[in-house]
């Protein structure tokens, strides 16, 4: 599998110099990703920390007070970026409920892989789906020692950032359940046209 991925992204890397073959071997052996799935998990704990150390670092300098607030005004700022990019693939992307599981959906696709998610309901009046598994950011502010300073789920603040990127009308409610001793999360989200 380390080969497909070497080759499948090798335009990507075609720019690297070595200086030598045996350290470009020694490397790739050792460093590089053995599969679609490390490479992808890997990407989501990078992305996490880099959440988590921000927030501790914005804690420490400017007070722990502060971080909820940057957490989710940060999360509000992805949800509409992630409206637009899908707004670009989709030309004809629908301004109703469905739209909310359709962005999460190019988010779990590209940056969540720890979430499996189900569909509940899915029209446009109603739609609800239940999200599962490792919340990431949950893990690393716990490892932090500053989940208690975050406001969780962290996605509804995404999910307002979809709301208004679209002018979408309706209520957004959601369930969360802790997994016990884990750093999992069940949390349903339910989404009304008014």
């Amino acid at each position: 599998m380390k080969q497909k991925l070497l080759e499948d992204l090798k335009q990507i890397r075609k720019n690297d110099f070595y200086g030598n073959s045996d350290l470009e071997i020694k490397l790739k052996d050792l460093l590089f990703p053995t599969s679609t799935e490390e490479l992808t998990l890997d990407l989501s704990n990078v992305t996490s920390a880099f959440y988590g150390l921000m927030l501790k670092n914005i804690g420490n300098e400017i007070g722990l007070d502060k971080i909820d607030e940057i957490s989710k005004s940060t999360f509000y700022d992805l949800g509409k970026a992630k409206s637009e990019q899908c707004q670009i693939k989709m030309n004809n992307i629908a301004k109703d409920t469905t739209t909310y599981f359709i962005v999460l959906a190019s988010a779990i696709f590209n940056a969540s892989p720890e979430y499996t998610f189900k569909i509940i309901e899915f029209t446009k009046e109603i739609t609800i789906f239940e999200l599962n598994g490792v919340d990431r950011y949950l893990r690393i502010l716990k490892e932090l020692e500053i989940s208690d300073y975050v406001t969780f789920p962290t996605l509804i603040p995404f999910m307002e950032g979809i709301k208004d990127y679209f002018e979408i009308n309706s209520t957004i409610e959601y369930d969360l359940q802790y997994i016990e001793g884990t750093n999992e999360t069940k949390c349903i989200y339910k989404f009304n046209l008014l």
